[in-house]
Parts: C-alpha cells; structure tokens; sequence
C-alpha cells in the first residue's frame, strides 16, 4: 500500500497554520467528512481548526477550551465530559484528546475527538430511574428504598418506619376496572408524600398494593399515634373514580428505633409483621412493634413454614381414638399428631390451622383421607376425620373423597367426614355444595366448631347430618341453659351429639 501523497503549504502560510487543504489527502477526508467532532490545536492548547461536525456540535467558548479544560496526562486519554450546547441545553461526550510529536518528540499538535454520547446517556439515566423507581407513581421502588433504608441507619438519631397496606385496591380492580385501582395507587402516593413533606422523609411502593414511609426523626417528628392519625385523615377523604367517591384505608405496622447499623431487610420485616399483626383486627388497623410479640410470632411462623416437609418425613401421624357410645366403642376419631423438636407438641386443631395457613390444607387432607378410608376398610369400623375450614369450602372436595373410598374399598357410610362450621358462616355457598355432593356419595356428615347459630342449625335439618360437634360453651349460666334448650332441637333431626369429654350431654364421646 503506497502512502498518500503530501501537499506542501502553499508559499507564504503561517507555519502553524493548518487548513483542510494541507492536510494528507486521507486525512483531509476523514477530518471532512466525520461524523464525530476533530479539532486540531497546537502545543500551547490554541485552537487550529475544527470539522464541521464538531463546530455542529459544540459552540465557539466551548471548542476554544476543549483542550485546557479536559484533564491531560500523558499522550493519550478519554475522559466523558459533559457540555452546554448552542439551545443551553446539556450535551454529554465522550472525549479522546492524543498527542503528534514532532521529529524531536516534543508535542506539535493535540488532536481532539469528541462523540456526541448524549442520546446513550439519557437512554442510561432513564433505565437506571425506571430500575429503581416505581414506574406507576414514580416513587422509588423496594430495590433503591433499601439502600436509602442503609444509609438513615448508619447515621445517629431515631427513625421511623410505616409499612402501609391499602386495603381497598383489590375490590377497585375488580369493581371499576384496573384503570381506576391505578389511578387510586397514584392518589394514595401522592397523598403519602405529602403527609411527611416536612420531614426528612421517603415515601416508597415496594409492592402491589403496599407502601413503606421512612422517617429520620427531628424534634418536630409526631408520636406514632399522631403520624398515624395524619395518615389515617389523608387517605380518609374519597377518591374520584371513573365517576364514584372511593374512600381509601390502610393497615399500618409502624417501627421507630435508634439502633445504628441496624439490618435493614430485619428492620422492613418487623415492619412488615407489625402489620400483619394490627390487621388481624380488621380493616384500616395500625400498630407498634413488640419484640416480645415479634419474637414470638417468628417461632410459630418458623413452625408453620417447616409443615410440608415434616408431613413429607412422615413426622405428622394420625392416631385413631376410639369414640365410644355408653362405654361401648362405636368408631374411630382420626386425630393429627406432630411433636416438633424444638417447638414440642402441636395439636390436632393447630395443624389443621397451620395447613390452611400455609395453603397445605388441600395436600394435607388427601392424605388424611387415604389413610382414614385405609383404616377404616382394614377395621371393619366408622372412622371420624376433620377437614380444616379450607378443605370444607373447597369446590374440589369431592374427588380426593371418591379417590379415598374407591381405592380403599371402605363402604361410604363409614367415613364420617366432619365439616367446619366456621366455614359455613364464611363461606356458605361453598360449604353446601359440599354437603349436598358428599351426602350424594353416601359419606356421613357433621360438623364440628359447632355454635348453634342459625344458619348450622339449618344445615342441620336440610342436610341431614349425622352429627355435631359443638364448642365447649363459655362458663356462664345463660350460655349453658341455652345449650340445654337446643341440643334437643338437633337431636329431634336425628343428629348426634359428639364431644371429646368435656360436654357431658354428649351422645358420643372422644376418649384420648
């Protein structure tokens, strides 16, 4: 490849003058036509000359101190260097400034080049923004609230914490549409915001329908019950949407500490507990945390969680006691037993309660239901199985029952399946379903948690159950005189009356 030819300077030019036509002819092209900004400068930093992209991009007062204002070492470098373009607006580059020597390898020339990144930088600030703020109500989301969470726990004084819950969202969505549960989110943020702008504060959405408020204590901070309160007053006002007023609430679990360098995921958490705790009390309900409390709902949820795989190990047992009528054994009560290492004994009734907690219920009686229909075919005798208020309401029910008596080979009349009351009240459709499809099938039914309100009482008759198993009823006089005055009302059914002992007007009895 023969080099290009040179041209010399014309007679007469100033020596350190450099025009376009002076250069190599490739180069000469290059300079031209590039996209990207050249500038040639001498030694001392003076401008020579600039392409025209370059003249494009950057106004005169900038082109003149590209040079002297880009930090230089050495005969290479490339610095992002951010610059005020001709419409005032903000222009980023990326600069690569290179020293030519002359023969003597002293600096003759510095030549500048200067890519327009402006377009890729607000590209990278906007994904950067969207990755950590919401992109609904543009509050930071959980990944960024964390860091900021860090950051107020490194540094001395109080802070508070508010992990909010909006408990209406839900019934918005599906009642006007997901345009207004949006719209309704946004509101709520807002509103939020507004509640701490005095404060030095953070309001972020670290979830569906849940919020968190940080709070770095001054003098001028609320109580927790005043911060509530004003919470409480700036979502209580309703809402316009799509034509309606929707009034808004939120459960509240509030954590106010001066522990530095405190763990933040630990700090969230218990926020997080103290809400789902206030809650249990109903809608629109706040609370304080308790370390004792926390402390103590963190064994039982440590329990619950290890469930499905104790019940996978085998370590959850039925035992069968037997359920005797006048001192003569009638049948069997299937009852679960799980003895937890370190958490001891758990009952019948709290497994049945920790599954539906979990969302087990459904595995868990199948199981119960195969190993009850087992026995009772290899027996010859009743046996009596619970359902958790879950599995009664569940519309599938029926096939885990079938499944049971077909590969059992138990005659269904001796599967006395008990139901729950309480999901009778909760759920009453659901629960009917299932008494009319499993009195369908020839399984004997009852329910147990037992009350006498009047819906179970008129479950009673209409379904003809075989039995009942009542709640011990409280100590005082009138409670019990109204227990005598209906037990023969559900007794004239044909229903029997089924305890573990502690009723004495008991049909059948439960012996432990």
């Amino acid at each position: 490849m023969t080099e290009p030819a040179r041209v010399t300077p014309a007679e007469g030019s100033a020596p350190a003058a450099v025009e376009a036509w002076a250069l190599p002819e490739l180069f000469r092209q290059v300079f031209v036509g590039s996209t990207a900004g050249i500038a040639i400068f001498d030694a001392h930093g003076g401008l020579v000359g600039a392409n025209p992209a370059l003249e494009a991009m950057l106004p005169p007062a900038e082109l003149e101190a590209l040079v002297t204002a880009t930090p230089f070492a050495g005969d290479e470098v490339r610095v992002q260097r951010q610059f005020t373009d001709a419409a005032g607006d903000p222009l980023w580059t990326t600069v690569a400034l290179s020293v030519v020597r002359d023969a003597d390898g002293g600096p003759r020339w510095h030549v500048a080049v200067v890519e327009d990144t402006t377009e890729q930088r607000v590209l990278s600030d906007y994904l950067r923004h969207q990755a950590l703020h919401d992109v609904l109500t543009g509050l930071p989301n959980r990944q960024s609230f964390l860091p900021r969470l860090e950051e107020a726990l490194a540094r001395p004084g109080s802070i508070t914490l508010c992990y909010l819950d909006v408990d209406s969202v839900a019934i918005v969505n599906d009642g006007l549409g997901y345009e207004a549960g949006d719209e309704l989110l946004k509101v709520v943020a807002r509103r939020l915001t507004e509640v701490v702008a005095g404060e030095r504060a953070t309001v972020a959405r670290i979830g569906g329908d849940e919020f968190v408020v940080l709070i770095e204590d001054s003098p001028a901070t609320p109580g927790i019950s005043a911060l509530a309160g004003a919470i409480e007053a700036a979502l209580v006002e309703p809402v316009r949407l799509a034509g309606h007023g929707v009034g808004v609430s939120a459960g509240m679990g509030f954590v106010r500490t001066s522990a530095r360098g405190s763990d933040a995921m630990a700090l969230l958490r218990q926020a997080h507990s103290t809400l789902r705790r206030a809650e249990t009390g109903g809608k629109g309900q706040w609370g304080i945390y308790d370390a004792g409390q926390d402390a103590r709902d963190r064994a039982r949820l440590s329990l619950i969680a290890t469930m499905p795989g104790a019940l996978q190990n085998g370590e959850i047992a039925l035992d069968y006691l037997p359920v005797e009528r006048h001192g003569e054994r009638v049948a069997f009560a299937a009852r679960l037993r799980w003895h937890e290492a370190e958490y001891g004994p758990v009952s019948h009734a709290e497994c049945l309660r920790f599954a539906d907690e979990l969302g087990i219920g459904g595995r868990l009686a199948e199981w119960v239901l195969e190993e009850a229909c087992g026995f009772a075919a290899s027996e010859g005798v009743p046996v009596l199985a619970h359902l958790s208020p879950d599995q009664s309401r569940d519309p599938d029910l029926t096939a885990p029952v079938a499944e049971a008596v077909r590969s059992s080979g138990v005659a269904p009349e001796r599967l006395w399946l008990s139901l729950s009351a309480r999901a009778l009240a909760e759920d009453p459709d659901a629960v009917e379903d299932n008494l009319f499809a499993l009195a369908g099938m020839g399984v004997r039914l009852l329910l147990h948690d037992f009350t006498f309100a009047l819906p179970e009482l008129s479950a009673v008759q209409r379904h003809g159950l075989h039995g009942v198993e009542p709640d011990v009823p409280p100590e005082e006089a009138l409670a019990h005189k109204a227990l005598a005055a209906v037990l023969p009302l559900v007794r004239a059914t044909g229903a029997l009356v089924v305890s573990d002992g502690r009723l004495p007007e008991a049909d059948l009895v439960v012996r432990s």
